[in-house]
């Protein structure tokens, strides 16, 4: 227990508290900015087990802010990367590596011997599945949301207060930008990152430990950091009655999964690996902004931002509803919007290109 020792002494933790801890468990749903400083602190403090959700693997693009990685990784699953830097920072804390996306049908498997749940994820599909879980199988939630130099952090527990959807009851409407698009500051990942390790400590330790030692987790308050300023602020979120998720009978929670871009996935898509399969003819559409083209698009592409094409009708288009037309963002979430214009207009040969810019600008006509 030495290593412990700035732990122990604290009258809130104690050797009882401590030991408390190497029985909880944590399943961390991410391990990219917000997950990898949760981790590091996670297993620094002796948690007994901890779970790692992952299904994406080390680029270079997520060394500012994701410190669990180093430039040698680069290509490795993060699930498995992770699992090793932990293991070789607390030999004594048991650490499990789920290569898999968290999804409506691995939920109830990946959630069931886990005693906290930490949100690391960076877009509203992920949030709303991960709240619908934890409300459904009794987990509590630790959350944490950040975008350029702003961060929030909550802790969602339907047994003892509000859920995700009671701050924001329905996925967004239109486009909503991710780290990817909008940029973060690394360091804002590393301050939220943390604090949502420390809210999981409060919750492994649970509500009564809590309770008895003046410890106040965040259920119920929303903590918001503007980065900028380091001002800060608390809002209260209270249970609403009428919530879709948490005010039902739990058994009768029907898990559902958005796409990234909280639109049914129906339509088609190319991965890179399937970039031979798109015809030479097609018509590619880059529907970033026109500053982000200007910064390096893919050769042949044509610039309608999706703020322009949200506005536009079929006749403003003049294309033949049999134009076979490819459509493509920065990570593929305005893509995904664009798909749903054009089907909408009448286009029936519609598709976009899945993933990030990174990926596709290394395979584009190569």
């Amino acid at each position: 227990m030495n290593r412990y020792d700035r732990q122990i002494i604290l009258p809130e933790l104690g050797a009882e508290g401590q030991g408390l801890l190497s029985s909880k468990s944590v399943l961390c749903i991410g391990a990219g900015g917000l997950g990898s400083p949760a981790l590091l602190y996670l297993a620094a403090a002796g948690l007994g087990r901890i779970g790692i959700v992952d299904d994406d693997d080390v680029d270079l693009t997520n060394l500012q802010r994701q410190v669990l990685f180093r430039e040698t990784d680069c290509g490795e699953p993060k699930a498995q990367c992770a699992a090793r830097v932990l293991s070789a920072l607390n030999s004594a804390c048991t650490i499990e590596a789920h290569t898999v996306r968290f999804s409506a049908q691995n939920a109830e498997a990946l959630l069931a011997d886990y005693d906290v749940v930490l949100d690391g994820t960076d877009n509203f599909a992920s949030k709303f599945l991960i709240n619908d879980a934890c409300v459904k199988f009794a987990k509590p939630l630790v959350f944490a949301s950040i975008l350029g130099f702003d961060a929030q952090v909550s802790v969602f527990s339907a047994q003892h207060g509000p859920c995700y959807r009671c701050l924001y009851p329905h996925p967004p409407a239109g486009h909503v930008p991710n780290c990817a698009e909008a940029g973060v500051i690394g360091a804002l990942a590393g301050v939220a990152g943390a604090t949502q390790a420390l809210e999981a400590i409060k919750m492994a330790l649970g509500p009564d430990w809590c309770a008895r030692h003046g410890l106040e987790p965040l259920i119920g308050r929303l903590w918001i950091l503007d980065g900028r300023s380091l001002d800060t602020r608390r809002l209260t979120v209270h249970k609403r009655p009428d919530c879709a998720v948490c005010a039902s009978n739990r058994d009768a929670i029907i898990l559902a999964e958005y796409d990234a871009a909280c639109v049914a996935p129906d339509h088609k898509a190319y991965r890179p690996h399937q970039v031979q399969a798109i015809s030479a003819g097609a018509l590619v559409i880059d529907v970033r902004e026109r500053d982000e083209y200007e910064r390096g698009s893919l050769a042949g592409a044509i610039n309608w931002p999706l703020s322009r094409l949200e506005a536009a009708s079929r006749a403003s288009l003049d294309l033949s509803p049999e134009s076979e037309i490819v459509v493509f963002c920065q990570s593929g979430v305005r893509s995904r919007q664009a798909v749903a214009k054009l089907t909408a207009l009448g286009y029936r040969n519609v598709a976009h290109l899945d993933g990030s810019m990174i990926a596709w600008r290394e395979v584009w006509r190569s």
